[in-house]
Order: structure tokens, then sequence, then C-alpha cells
């Protein structure tokens, strides 16, 4: 279950900020992120500076993990990443949507967020967008550019907008 606390969130935000601005430093940026993002797993998970989240306590990783520099994590509802997955650069992955009824987004002001699983052996090139509720499977490999707004099987290439298969690897 996402966790969600606000005193939480502003001190993670907080710690970002200094992290972002730290000197380039890998293995002290690697040390302060495990910190800061609360990552158990032994494997290596190293997310380039700078780079953005949510609430930061909704990331789970499950090792051998490389992000490039810019990427966002709206981190609202959970965000599973398999091992050895790989993100260009500023690659942004949203748990979080609004209703679409106007009425229903101003009286309530409700947000809905909906997990996002990324499968083992991904790749997912700069520049792409995953929405929420999205699962990747295994192998998969998504174009520089796209925008991923349904889940994608194990073992393709898929790109565009709205992303779609091209092929199978």
């Amino acid at each position: 279950m996402p966790i969600r606390d606000e005193q939480n969130r502003k001190k993670k935000r907080e710690q970002l900020i200094l992290l972002n601005q730290s000197d380039y430093d890998r293995e002290a940026i690697i040390a302060s992120e495990r910190a800061l993002l609360e990552i158990k797993t032994k494997g290596t998970v190293y997310i380039d500076i700078p780079f953005q989240f949510d609430f930061g306590t909704n990331l789970h990783f499950s090792g051998n993990f490389y992000a490039n520099t810019d990427c966002l994590f709206l981190d609202t509802g959970d965000i599973n990443f398999g091992k050895n997955v790989k993100l260009g650069p500023r690659v942004q992955i949203y748990t979080v949507n609004h209703p679409v009824d106007p009425t229903e987004r101003l009286e309530k002001g409700l947000a809905i967020a909906s997990p996002v699983t990324i499968g083992d052996n991904v790749w997912i090139g700069g520049g792409s967008i995953i929405n929420p509720g999205v699962v990747i499977g295994a192998n998969t490999v998504i174009g520089s550019g796209s925008v991923v707004t349904q889940s994608l099987p194990a073992n393709v290439l898929a790109a565009g907008v709205p992303a779609k298969v091209i092929r199978e690897i």
C-alpha cells in the first residue's frame, strides 16, 4: 500500500533538493539515494541527478537499476521496478490521475493512484512517459519519446504516441 505521509514528503523533498545540488560523486550519490529512498535491495540502484519524485516512499527496486538524468517519478501510487531496468534521460512515470468529470475534480479534488509495474530487463528510451496503471512485461524495450497509455506484454519493442507494439524481440 502506498505511503502518503505529508510530513515525511516535505522532509524527503528537502533532502532531494540537497542531493540534486550536490557535487557529482557517484558513490556518495548512490549512498544518499539508498538512504533517501530507503532502498533495501542489495543490487545496484543508481539514479543520475537531478531527478524528482512525489513522495519518495513508493519507489520499489529489485536491483541493477539505472536511470539517466532528469527523470520524474510521480509515486503517489507504487512504482515497482524489476531487475536490470534502464531508463533514458527525462523518463516520466506517473501513478496519479484525476477524475475526467470536472465537477468531481473541482468539488472533491480527488487524486486516483494506480501502480506502475516494470518487469525485469526493461529498457525505456529517453523522454518516454509511462501512465498510471501500466504494466510493462519483462525484456520489453520502449522507444524514445513514447507515451505508454496501456500495458505492454513481455519481449516486445514498442514506440509511438500512444505506444504500440512494433515487433517481438
